[in-house]
């Protein structure tokens, strides 16, 4: 069921994470039964079918939260929260509130460091040094990004020096420049700067750095509680 969802997805040109979400929120929101899959999936095939209701999900989650009067709709700057529960994933959490494009875990993948211990381990359950985790992800992502190369490199560069020193060597060669490491470290905080600056021109203020209120409820089965304070959300992002 979920595999014929990602292709109705797909074939309507709609993002899967943000259109799931749109699906659940509709759920919460009564229009179909909660967990129906097969309701679901018919209810995905009205956004290609441009009806009334496909319009709506169309729109995704924090527009159906908006029309259908929902308050636990799990987005940040309009943009739906992927797989991670940040109560759980907490340097992820992080990212989600404070990355200039709304909830993206791959600006900052702390689920590499908090789950899969890649680039050393941060206990995904804590407070402790998850702000400057998510932070050095994502000026790192940001630089990766401007090389055009996959993400996915970052697995290698994060455990494998030579493999980060490499990534610089392609830069160099590509473009006969000289850069070191911390040239690419400057290169990212300048890309987020951009990002940041574009966002407060548009009208985005630290308002907008904050997850919904309803992940201070209790996740079990540990029971944690996404606890940050906006100081130290404010902070993460403040080099």
């Amino acid at each position: 069921m979920i595999a014929y969802a990602d292709r109705e997805f797909d074939e309507a040109g709609v993002d899967s994470i943000d259109g799931s979400v749109a699906v659940a929120v509709a759920m919460e929101a009564g229009i179909i039964p909660w967990g129906d899959g097969k309701a679901a999936l018919e209810l995905i095939k009205e956004i290609r079918k441009g009806t009334p209701l496909g319009r709506i999900l169309g729109c995704g989650a924090a527009a159906v939260g908006r029309i259908y009067g929902i308050t636990r709709v799990p987005v940040v700057k309009g943009q739906a929260i992927p797989a991670y529960d940040p109560r759980a994933v907490k340097g992820v959490g992080l990212t989600y509130a404070t990355t200039p494009m709304g909830a993206d875990h791959t600006a900052g993948y702390a689920v590499a460091t908090n789950i899969l211990k890649i680039g050393g381990y941060v206990d995904p359950l804590k407070k402790e040094n998850q702000a400057e985790l998510s932070r050095n992800l994502q000026i790192a992502t940001a630089a990766v990004d401007s090389t055009g190369m996959c993400l996915f490199v970052a697995f290698a560069i994060l455990d494998i020096p030579d493999g980060f020193n490499a990534l610089i060597d392609m830069i160099n060669a590509q473009y006969d420049l000289s850069l070191t490491a911390d040239d690419v470290t400057a290169l990212g905080k300048s890309v987020l700067k951009v990002e940041i600056g574009f966002n407060e021109r548009a009208g985005f203020t630290s308002v907008d750095n904050r997850l919904p209120e309803f992940f201070e409820e209790e996740c079990p089965p540990h029971n944690t509680t996404w606890d940050f304070t906006d100081q130290e959300i404010d902070a993460v992002l403040n080099f």
